[in-house]
């Protein structure tokens, strides 16, 4: 009996599905990465985003008139564009973080040789390869088109520069987790709802010129802390580990200290 005992472990050991290795390898993610990154950029969502941004352009030239020159064409261009990439980026990521939910495909992950968070991982690089990389060329043609202007053009520098990119992803990495932890289309559009319609947005705004902050690398330490913390808090959705959590508190604290450190008397 001991030895039939034995023998139909044996078996179920020997028939049984590996188990997948404890994070994912940094081939697949940067795979999936490349994958995830065409497809948010080519994502309808994304792209209304930018019509949006193309819409705010068209009523900038119309309210310019005759006035409007090249160079201002230029402005509008770049602005109307970051706000549509921003507005793009957070839908898009969202509802990618969304797709093996809505697939009923996300438990097949877990059986696989790959870790299930591979595929959160992959939207995460998939959203620094596409939309941030966007973003980076933005932000070098927005360099070109505002240093010439008298109201901005003091104000760039690369603390100002690096901000923008830094954006797209604290905000992009909020939609992911909005999206892994929330099953529903709608999280993306509240994510931007509460940032319009509220006052949260001015709590701590996302772009601040260096000559309104007394220790400008508080706010630089907050933006990456935003995108490690809702990085972090979107793993845990697949896997729930200690250094997870202790990284995801970590990253939440020093935001916190980061905000008391450059919110001016009164607030913003």
């Amino acid at each position: 009996m001991a030895a039939s005992l034995r023998e139909a472990v044996t078996n179920v050991r020997a028939s049984s599905i590996p188990q997948s290795v404890v994070r994912p390898s940094t081939a697949a993610v940067w795979a999936l990465g490349r994958i995830e990154a065409r497809k948010l950029v080519l994502h309808r969502s994304f792209l209304i985003g930018m019509g949006f941004g193309l819409f705010i352009l068209r009523g900038a030239v119309g309210s310019e008139g005759a006035s409007m020159t090249l160079a201002k064409t230029l402005q509008w261009l770049v602005l109307g564009s970051l706000a549509g990439l921003v507005l793009g980026a957070v839908l898009s990521a969202n509802l990618a973080a969304l797709r093996p939910r809505r697939s009923g495909v996300q438990e097949l992950f877990g059986a696989m040789p790959a870790p299930v968070e591979s595929v959160t991982t992959g939207v995460l690089a998939g959203l620094a390869l596409g939309p941030v990389v966007f973003a980076v060329c933005l932000t070098i043609v927005g360099w070109f088109a505002f240093r010439s202007d008298p109201d901005i053009g003091p104000y760039l520098d690369l603390y100002l520069a690096v901000q923008f990119p830094l954006t797209v992803a604290a905000l992009g990495s909020l939609a992911i987790a909005v999206g892994r932890w929330i099953p529903s289309p709608f999280g993306g559009p509240l994510v931007i709802v509460l940032h319009i319609f509220t006052p949260l947005i001015w709590a701590v705004p996302w772009i601040i010129p260096r000559s309104n902050l007394d220790t400008p690398a508080w706010h630089l330490l907050y933006l990456v802390a935003v995108i490690v913390t809702w990085a972090a808090v979107a793993l845990l959705r697949d896997r729930r580990t200690v250094w997870r959590v202790a990284i995801a508190a970590g990253a939440f604290v020093l935001g916190v200290v980061a905000v008391f450190q450059q919110v001016p008397e009164g607030g913003w």
